[in-house]
């Protein structure tokens, strides 16, 4: 014991013999070491949550609350995502505690292992058909990235033996997006034909898709389905005429600039775009004749007396005959049937949207052209933008000289701002010169009489050092008058040394100096 209180007062007078910023950092290491130990066990003795469910309803949420509270668990609630914090070594065990009791999720086929189908009538089981179809597109379309939440709801058709009593199917589908998440017409789309398809007897024109900002999403899609134009597809068509009449536009400043000058041209395109869809069917003839078919027939003819001797017995038994023939004739016809067509090809010919039905083009020269120039400069510009005479196609170029007056005065204005700019900047930078360079030469000037007054502080004090300690010796307690007029050998030595300490003070500080570097040798 005596040992241990021995090299505590040998540590303590230690680092008492320390300095003062030897003592404080000290101080510091030992109170951030003893503030990391207790943090460390807080944090081990702390409980450490971890998530039970998140993304939950406010059903859910709910009852997995009020689970908690009747356990007495402790948990910590994010309002914001109803998110559910636990203590990390409970999650296990409450999550298979709780997850049945989450009833708002969509079911499909799980619908068939629930119940038996024992005594279950038609009506019953297309309930339960039309359960099992709903909840598992809600499935399906939950697995979208962009979707949070759905539901759907389907009409089922309406049969008959009768076709005009017979009703197509409907279906309506609502959609809660996750936050920050957009669907476009395409996704949308999409869904709708997803949800075709999986039914029995429901057009896609039939379905309608919602968001929870209760927005149609559907509505553009099915004005299309229904043979109108939208507003956004009339948008569509105005935005193409307008990108194909910027690109003339371009094509044609860009062609002819280099010939008559930069800024010395304006162009103007006016496009006409037929965007139906159209089907054509061609008919060629063909002019030579094409035999189909050709028919030959011949006929003989012969003609004379006959006569036949019989025995009377029986026909059928073999006797002898004669015959005559007197007078004989033959004649014979032979007719010649031929068949012939035109011949002909057909074609279909289908034009996709788009199609440049008329295009106008106006074009302004800076400056007067004669008639030649503006016939070539109308072919040039013709060319360069697929003039078609036929579509009814126009093109004119007109020199006229520019008024540039605006321009003019624009330019001038700032001419005049930059250069009032430029004397401005150039009277600020000569004023910053000024007194930068007074202050330097204040500086300069500062230093300099500074230098001075010591030098001359120094070569005073040195010329008394030098005077009072080799010259001058020491006087006794009594002094007998001095006689100014009367020169000594001391007294002139005294002036000479004065003299030669004035007209060189330099050199006499560095006798000095030597002396004194000497004597302290």
């Amino acid at each position: 014991m005596n040992k241990l209180l021995e090299k505590v007062k040998g540590f303590w007078g230690s680092f008492k013999s320390q300095s003062k910023k030897i003592k404080i950092a000290a101080v510091i290491a030992i109170v951030a070491v003893i503030v990391a130990v207790i943090s460390t066990i807080v944090y081990s003795s702390s409980k450490q949550y971890q998530v039970l469910f998140s993304n939950l309803d406010d059903t859910n949420a709910q009852t997995v609350i009020n689970a908690l509270n009747s356990s007495k668990v402790d948990a910590k609630i994010d309002s914001s995502t109803n998110t559910i914090m636990v203590p990390k070594d409970q999650v296990d065990k409450l999550r298979l505690q709780l997850a049945p009791n989450l009833t708002s999720e969509s079911k499909g086929f799980e619908l068939m292992d629930s119940g038996s189908s024992f005594g279950m009538t038609d009506e019953e089981f297309k309930i339960k058909k039309l359960r099992i179809q709903q909840g598992e597109l809600e499935k399906t379309i939950k697995s979208f990235p962009q979707i949070q939440d759905a539901r759907v709801h389907i009409t089922e058709a309406q049969e008959s033996v009768f076709a005009k009593e017979k009703q197509p199917g409907k279906a309506a589908v609502y959609l809660k997006l996750k936050t920050g998440q957009t669907i476009g017409e395409d996704q949308v789309k999409s869904i709708v034909a997803l949800v075709s398809g999986a039914t029995e007897n429901v057009p896609r024109e039939n379905i309608d898709v919602i968001d929870d900002k209760m927005n149609l999403l559907t509505k553009d899609i099915n004005s299309d389905a229904n043979g109108s134009v939208s507003s956004e597809t009339v948008s569509k068509q105005q935005d193409a005429e307008k990108a194909y009449e910027d690109k003339l536009q371009k094509a044609i400043v860009s062609l002819l600039e280099p010939i008559v000058g930069k800024g010395k041209i304006k162009a103007t395109v006016n496009v006409n775009l037929d965007f139906d869809s159209k089907q054509k069917t061609q008919t060629v003839v063909d002019p030579n004749k094409v035999i189909v078919s050709q028919e030959n027939s011949k006929e003989t003819n012969n003609s004379g007396t006959t006569s036949t001797s019989q025995s009377p017995v029986d026909n059928n038994m073999s006797n002898t005959a004669s015959t005559t023939e007197s007078n004989p004739s033959t004649s014979s016809k032979e007719d010649q049937k031929t068949n012939y067509e035109v011949g002909k090809s057909e074609s279909k010919v289908i034009s996709a949207p788009g199609e440049v039905k008329r295009l106008t083009a106006s074009v302004v020269v800076d400056g007067n052209l004669d008639a030649a120039t503006q016939q070539t400069l109308e072919n040039t510009v013709g060319n360069a933008i697929g003039l078609d005479k036929l579509r009814g196609d126009q093109v004119s170029v007109l020199g006229m000289a520019f008024d540039t007056t605006v321009q003019d005065q624009a330019k001038s204005e700032i001419d005049a701002m930059s250069a009032e700019t430029a004397t401005s900047n150039r009277n600020k930078m000569m004023v910053i010169a000024g007194i930068l360079g007074a202050l330097l030469l204040g500086i300069i000037i500062f230093f300099i009489g500074r230098r001075r007054k010591k030098k001359k502080v120094e070569n005073e004090q040195l010329l008394n050092t030098l005077i009072d300690d080799t010259i001058i010796p020491k006087e006794p307690d009594v002094f007998e008058p001095i006689e100014f007029e009367a020169k000594t050998q001391k007294s002139h030595l005294e002036e000479e040394i004065k003299k030669y300490a004035t007209e060189k003070p330099e050199q006499v500080v560095e006798i000095i100096k030597s002396w004194l570097t000497e004597n302290e040798r």
